[in-house]
């Protein structure tokens, strides 16, 4: 016998691989139960990849998700997933016909999942407000007074006159015809003006007659009537027809079919899970080519899908961008690829494409590319040590806090070009000579709201982002606080204090700040030729030393502290 888990026998053999896995409908449907699903794959420590949308239509065949993990992850996924989004993608479709059968005449309640197991009513609940339906009778607090309260106080008029005192909720009374006929029942609950009228027994003519009793008293206007009883979805046209304001239908929508969920797990491919993933920038390369390609009435869009499935993303993120005469062109909508599901992955996709009705692949079919993606042709056997050697270089380039330096310069006058950019070119030849492959950014206005977003966008490619001027206590001055939005912990330390409220002080003193965030680090410089110079050097030693933020902050405080002092009365921004 084999204690413990068996699939930890079973898998044995298989540790440190990853395998990736689609879950997908048979049939046309509406996707829900993601939130739930997407829990279900963190605790079995899965990556998920591409997730529909809550609500989302699709059709047969379609991903639902895509996501890999061990193959014990993804063998116990196929139970905890599918279960977490069969019956609710089942719910939130039958809620969907109902509503799109009732065209907007009636309003489409399904309250039943009051009465299933505590453990699933928030996901059925969930389900039917997906699909479009309403799972209360009415929005805010009310009283839901049903045949039994009838019974218990001895009829209609009865029950609401017991609950008389209790003010602030809308009543809801079935009525049923058991006690009094459906003409009294309804004339007791108009003199004690109940809001919500629920003839709960599934016969037209019994709604018919309460709406009847509701017009000739002139209580129409004022009151809701509802319908309920068992009612198909198959009856809600001709429903609708009738005078009635809500249809509440429970077993119908609660009852669905499960949704016919497929998991399939992608042919094995080995990925080392103890190494992290290495991510690649496309450098807006992102045509692949593939030559010896024939296509016979093809499916562009199902020959996109299969690529996008070898490579592992999602499958918008493929296009079929050209077909010529032997030539397939295919856009990567995506700006990064991780190199494991690039490297070497020529076979696999030329098979994968091979597979469908109106593909043909030449013996010498081949992918292309100008950029990065070319790599997807070397040679499977090389793809190991090739990525290993990439690692090293990307632990190194970490290591160095990325290397990479981006400066901004900031400010009107030089949008306007009304001053020369004297810090931009004299920080890039710094740095670059340093060793830190270094560019000049666009030049960046004085809005809180835009120096966010550059810094935000620059961090998911540069070790280091510099910008320079807006550092002062005027009402246009931002890089300061534009880091403490990326870091709130970024340092800020005080150059030189001031008179907030004084002149254009909006601000009570003039700061450099040091944040950092994914791995970049942030660095706001004054403006003024000279105290660029006086700092940056610093700064290039504080890099190479690899001080904390803090460190680095006040040994660029420390420069620049005396001349600010000396001088902060006639300081200008640049």
């Amino acid at each position: 016998m084999f204690p413990g888990d068996l699939r930890d026998h079973i898998f044995a053999s298989l540790d440190g691989r990853r395998f990736s896995a689609t879950l997908s409908f048979r049939a046309d449907g509406v996707v829900c139960g993601i939130g739930f699903a997407l829990e279900k794959l963190a605790e079995l420590g899965c990556e998920v990849t591409f997730a529909r949308a809550d609500g989302e239509d699709v059709a047969a065949g379609e991903p639902v998700l895509i996501f890999n993990g061990s193959a014990k992850a993804v063998a116990m996924a196929e139970d905890r997933v599918i279960g977490s989004i069969a019956k609710a993608s089942g719910i939130a479709a039958a809620a969907r016909k109902a509503v799109e059968l009732a065209a907007g005449r009636v309003r489409i309640v399904s309250g039943a999942a009051k009465k299933l197991p505590e453990e699933i009513k928030a996901q059925v609940r969930h389900a039917v407000h997906v699909g479009g339906a309403v799972g209360r009778i009415v929005d805010g607090p009310f009283i839901y007074l049903d045949k039994n309260y009838v019974r218990i106080f001895g009829g209609v008029k009865e029950t609401l006159a017991g609950v008389a005192h209790m003010t602030g909720f809308t009543r809801v009374i079935q009525l049923r015809g058991e006690l009094r006929s459906l003409e009294e029942e309804t004339k007791a609950a108009m003199d004690a003006q109940a809001e919500i009228l629920m003839v709960d027994t599934g016969k037209t003519d019994d709604l018919d007659r309460v709406s009847a009793c509701l017009t000739t008293g002139g209580n129409r206007s004022a009151t809701c009537l509802a319908f309920a009883g068992d009612i198909s979805l198959e009856r809600i046209p001709e429903l609708a027809t009738h005078d009635v304001d809500i249809l509440d239908i429970g077993q119908a929508i609660i009852d669905a079919p499960l949704a016919d969920c497929s998991l399939d797990v992608a042919p094995a491919r080995a990925v080392d899970a103890a190494q992290p993933p290495l991510e690649l920038n496309l450098l807006q390369k992102t045509e692949l080519r593939i030559d010896g390609v024939t296509l016979d009435n093809a499916n562009l869009t199902d020959a996109a899908a299969a690529v996008a499935a070898v490579l592992e993303l999602p499958p918008d993120k493929v296009m079929v961008i050209d077909v010529r005469p032997g030539q397939l062109a295919l856009d990567l909508l995506v700006p990064t690829v991780r190199a494991e599901r690039i490297f070497g992955r020529e076979k696999p996709l030329l098979a994968a494409l091979a597979a469908l009705p109106g593909i043909m692949i030449a013996p010498d079919a081949a992918a292309h590319s100008d950029g990065i993606l070319g790599a997807i042709g070397m040679d499977e056997a090389l793809v190991p040590e090739l990525l290993a050697r990439a690692r090293q270089v990307a632990g190194d380039v970490r290591a160095g806090h990325k290397r990479g330096v981006l400066v901004f310069p900031t400010g009107f006058e030089l949008q306007e070009k009304q001053i020369e950019d004297t810090n931009t070119p004299y920080l890039v030849k710094l740095f670059s000579q340093a060793g830190f492959p270094s560019q000049a950014g666009d030049s960046l206005p004085d809005s809180l709201h835009a120096l966010e977003a550059a810094l935000r966008v620059a961090s998911q490619d540069c070790g280091l982002v510099l910008t320079t001027g807006g550092v002062g206590a005027e009402d246009k001055d931002f890089s300061v606080e534009a880091i403490q939005r990326l870091d709130p912990d970024a340092a800020a330390p005080y150059l030189v204090h001031v008179t907030k409220g004084e002149g254009r002080h909006v601000k009570d003193g003039i700061r450099i700040a040091v944040g950092e965030t994914n791995g970049c680090l942030f660095v706001a410089l004054p403006g003024p030729h000279d105290e660029v110079r006086l700092a940056a050097p610093v700064l290039l030693q504080g890099i190479k030393q690899r001080l904390d933020k803090h460190t680095l902050a006040e040994r660029l405080a420390a420069c620049l502290r005396a001349k600010f002092r000396a001088a902060h009365s006639h300081y200008h921004h640049g």
